[in-house]
């Protein structure tokens, strides 16, 4: 493209003219180049002239002269033409002024030249030539959902330049390039600011606009947001029990909405399945299942093939018109049973990275079975075939350890002890038959799959089971058809929560003899809103169970056994190692390592079930070793027995600067150790990162241990897979062994945490001596708000950040958060994830708080990680106050008397200040009366020490002697004397 030129004086067109005759015979490619890149078809154009290199000085430069440089070098087309401000080391002197093409020339020297000289330039930019032969690949938006959003790079054949602090003008030119519309949001807002990349926002490239070298540096990822662009869209689900299932719903944009369920296929289900990460399509759902959405109801469908790796690469079409009423929803599955002669029976497998690959059988049990077979809408677990029954596979076997209870709706959400696993036995695969769906029933939301609210599958799908006529009868069936034992207990449980479910059966009434809960007499019913009516309850007595609560992580805590129903503790009376030995294997948790008695991890609530246990050690559960009856005890919480297993596990960083950067060590078998750097790649250093709350991304360090070893390395060739949620614990690697590795081959860790998060793993602090590792404090935090006193509330517990259920959360609760963060005044306490769904363990449940408690631990609450809830009812907060700190263990910044204290508490402060003054001084002048009695004493009256020794057999010292033997009782029989009787109720129906 011809430019305007600059005005020349009669003296420069005669040097040009002169200049133009005496390149007539320089014009060949030998007096021009490009030059301070790494390939000869990229970089600064330079041109010689009598001899000497120097730049072009050009106000104007486009892809038209930048393509005839490239033609007559041989570099093929030019692909960019950008003006460049160089560093000092790369400056030459000008040489040729404002040159113009049309861009069909076959060299510089044909275009319209201006004046050789070797005055400065008017600008401190050169100009610069990318050729199709350099170094130059693509551009690109990486690490967003789709093409058309994320961060920008520029990929070269030596690498990759990321492209940080751009503003609109940048974006929209890079979004006009990718052809994904106008750019909707820009990495950075600010104004006023000076840029190493400046855009006018017309370029046809992002390669034509300045770049200014003397202001590139590194990137900060704090700062810079993804460029979104107006054809971005990404597919999430919502609403459901898991990351997995949920509503549909499709982010166009900037903006979400559904789309109608007559515009969902199982081809589209798939692909939507695929880019979460989740496997494939289980089923696809109409009628809102997952709750109505909202915003727009998108009115273009989507038709995949079946094979496409993101929703944003399906064809288009005009879709339905429907309303929220009609939302899609769908649920997916990582885990798949094939070979079987059914879909709803054969080998286990799971996919990682879009490969299928069997698990072990090792330690695949029935409960790890129940929870599989209804994730996979395949009824209940009927049995688990011995390993291979349904064939090898032809991939590596994964060594997965899965500790399910038989509750959790996703297998990902079992406790998981992989890490450390030894490898499979060759063939050794995991089996599952299933039910199906026909005329079965299952039981949800209770404490095992043998206890919980009724549903049954009359036609494939599943119904709730009404309350109405409900009683034990019932209930007895109901526990006979699925093989759990008899019944306990017969009640009325709360409607679903998660998903809106059609009545399948009201008014049943059974004798109790029938086999099948359909051959009682029953009613059947239309679909009706969730909620209506509560829902049939049962306790079966194959619900027995035992936990440990309140601990570091699921092998060591306080003893709880669920019996009847209801979770209560075991005394400690007679409690030793052989007791403790058996919970142990029970839980799988390796063998015992201490039994601590006087409720060492705190008091429980509730029933003392059991009492003076005498275990052999080698008894299967803990109600098979010689006791008393259950609830018969002579004890108090204060006695509630605790158990240290082997397979305790716990993760920290140590050593460094703050609680995201340092040695990484993990505990096991009662001792920390060094975790090897053998294998560790990215997306394991992630998961760890995630874990211990530092961000999602870390960096390994070359650091010497200079000493600094513990003698111990635990776990070597770690290998995590990128599934939902992943803990480190879900990662394969090799078997645990104290000498893994050499101390220095032990891994220092660099976690991208937020700076201002300086967390310290309590465990490691000076205080904690225990052989065992030590109970953590919690730490508090607030994330997704506005500022550290607004968010999603997390704790630290047991190695990990988890959130808090919203369940009986008011403003009592959010008080004790808020005073806990500096933040002052609880303006709200919101729920159902407000801030948006956490990730990790949801740590408390039901927390009810008095409002004076320093922290929120000290409020009651359900046992730490026992819950019954998912990320989509976090708790959150908003406080008065800015924070200036967050995270910090409430031990280390302990409240002001002004926020731990109301005004009614220090007027009584006030007050008995000044009695106990009066006192001291009634005392002062008291003591000066007896002196001077016992003064005239001394001086002659004998008649005193008779009046003195009359006051010494006074019934009063008698009273206070008594008064001390009384209390000394009362220290003897302190529990007796300290706590009232339990009196837990139960409203049996």
């Amino acid at each position: 493209m011809r430019t305007t030129l600059w005005p020349l004086s009669l003296g420069s067109l005669l040097t040009l003219g002169a200049a133009l005759t005496g390149t007539s015979s320089e014009g060949d490619q030998g007096n021009l180049r490009l030059a301070h890149r790494q390939s000869t078809c990229d970089g600064v154009v330079l041109v010689r002239h009598q001899g000497e290199w120097g730049h072009l000085c050009n106000l104007e430069w486009t892809l038209a002269e930048a393509s005839v440089v490239c033609r007559q070098l041989g570099c093929g087309p030019a692909v960019g033409a950008p003006k460049y401000v160089p560093l000092p080391g790369e400056m030459v002197r000008p040489w040729l002024h404002n040159v113009s093409c049309w861009g069909n020339e076959s060299s510089l020297w044909e275009c319209s030249l201006g004046a050789w000289s070797q005055r400065a330039c008017p600008h401190e930019w050169v100009v610069v030539a990318l050729c199709a032969n350099g170094t130059f690949r693509e551009i690109r938006l990486v690490k967003g959902h789709s093409p058309c959003a994320g961060l920008p790079e520029i990929m070269n054949v030596n690498g990759v330049d990321r492209l940080c602090g751009l503003h609109v003008e940048e974006a929209t030119v890079f979004c006009r390039e990718l052809e994904c519309g106008h750019a909707l949001q820009a990495p950075r807002q600010d104004v006023g600011v000076s840029k190493y990349m400046t855009c006018k926002g017309t370029e046809s490239t992002i390669r034509n606009c300045r770049l200014n070298n003397k202001l590139r540096g590194g990137c900060n990822l704090l700062l810079d947001a993804e460029v979104i662009c107006s054809g971005h869209v990404e597919a999430r689900l919502v609403g459901g029990e898991h990351s997995c299932a949920g509503r549909l719903e499709v982010l166009r944009g900037l903006t979400w909405g559904t789309i109608c369920h007559a515009d969902l296929d199982l081809p589209t289900a798939h692909v939507v399945c695929r880019e979460l990460g989740c496997g494939i399509a289980v089923s696809t759902l109409g009628g809102a299942q997952f709750g109505q959405g909202s915003g727009p109801v998108w009115l273009e469908a989507f038709r995949c093939v079946g094979n496409e790796s993101l929703l944003f690469h399906c064809p288009r079409e005009p879709g339905h018109h429907c309303g929220h009423e009609q939302d899609a929803a769908l649920t997916c599955s990582e885990f798949r049973l094939v070979n079987g002669s059914r879909d709803c029976e054969g080998r286990v497998e799971l996919q990682v990275q879009g490969t299928w690959a069997p698990l072990c059988a090792a330690n695949w049990d029935l409960a790890d079975a129940m929870v599989l077979c209804h994730q996979l809408n395949c009824g209940n677990a009927v049995s688990v075939p011995p390993g291979g029954h349904f064939g090898d596979g032809d991939a590596p076997i994964w060594p997965d350890v899965f500790h399910c209870v038989g509750t959790e709706p996703h297998l990902l959400h079992c406790a998981a002890s992989t890490l450390g696993a030894h490898d499979c036995v060759l063939g050794n695969t995991a089996s599952t038959i299933c039910s199906g769906l026909q005329d079965i029933l299952r039981l949800r939301d209770g404490q095992s799959y043998c206890d919980g609210r009724v549903e049954i599958s009359l036609d494939g799908s599943w119904g709730r089971v009404l309350d109405n006529a409900w009683d034990l009868h019932g209930a007895s069936v109901v526990c006979r058809q699925l093989g759990c034992g008899e019944a306990q207990r017969a009640y009325d449980a709360p409607a679903p929560i998660f998903r809106r479910v059609p009545v399948g059966l009201r008014q049943v009434r059974c004798l109790g003899s029938e086999t099948r809960l359909v051959h009682c007499n029953v009613s059947t019913s239309l679909l009706v809103p969730a909620g209506t009516l509560r829902d049939a309850g049962v306790v079966c007595s194959g619900s027995l169970r035992v936990r440990l609560a309140a601990g570091p992580g699921r092998c060591a805590g306080r003893v709880e056994v669920f019996y009847q129903g209801s979770w209560g503790t075991v005394c400690d009376d007679a409690w030793d190692l052989q007791d403790a030995q058996v919970v142990c294997r029970q839980l799988d948790c390796g063998h015992a390592l201490s039994a601590p008695r006087n409720a060492h991890f705190g008091a429980g609530t509730g029933h003392i079930w059991m009492d003076e246990l005498h275990c052999l050690g080698n008894e299967s559960s803990l109600w098979k070793c010689q006791s008393g009856s259950w609830g018969q005890h002579d004890c108090r919480h204060k006695e509630d027995a605790g158990v240290f297993c082997s397979e305790s596990v716990a993760l920290r960083l140590r050593g460094g600067t703050s609680g995201c950067i340092g040695w990484l060590d993990v505990l096991y078998n009662g001792s920390w150790g060094a975790v090897c750097s053998n294998a560790l790649r990215d997306i394991s250093l992630s998961i760890i990162c995630r874990q211990l709350g530092c961000g999602d991304q870390g960096w390994l360090e070359n650091r010497p241990s200079s000493g600094a070893g513990l003698g111990i390395s635990w776990v070597d060739n770690i290998k995590c897979r990128n599934l939902h949620n992943a803990t480190l614990w879900q990662c394969p690697s090799a078997p645990w062994n104290p000498h893994s590795c050499t101390q220095e081959e032990e891994v220092w860790i660099n976690c991208e945490g937020p700076p201002q998060i300086a967390l310290q793993d309590p465990a490691q602090t000076p205080n904690c001596s225990s052989s065992f590792g030590c109970l953590e404090n919690s730490v508090l935090r607030v994330l997704g708000g506005e500022d550290g006193c607004s968010g999603r509330v997390e704790l630290w517990h047991a190695g990990s950040w988890g959130t808090v259920c919203d369940d009986s959360w008011d403003l009592v609760d959010a008080e004790v958060v808020c005073r806990q963060l500096g933040c002052g005044q609880a303006l709200a306490a919101l729920g159902e994830a407000s801030f948006g769904p956490g990730v990790g363990p949801v740590w408390l449940d039901e927390v009810e708080c008095l409002g004076s408690e320093v922290t929120l631990e000290a409020c009651q609450a359900e046992p730490w990680g026992h819950g019954d809830c998912t990320h989509k009812e976090d708790a959150g907060v908003r406080c008065a106050g800015v924070s200036t700190t967050t995270a910090l263990s409430p031990s280390l910044t302990p409240p002001s008397v002004a926020e731990v204290w109301n005004l009614s508490e220090i007027a009584c402060l006030v007050l008995g200040c000044l009695l106990g003054i009066v006192f001291l001084v009634m005392i002062a002048q008291w003591c000066h009366i007896r002196d001077a009695s016992m003064g005239a004493g001394m001086l002659g009256h004998l008649q005193s020490e008779g009046i003195y020794e009359d006051i010494e057999v006074d019934p009063v010292p008698k009273k206070e002697e008594n008064t001390v033997s009384r209390l000394l009782m009362l220290e003897e029989g302190y529990d007796d004397a300290e706590e009232p009787e339990d009196q837990p109720t139960e409203n049996d129906e």
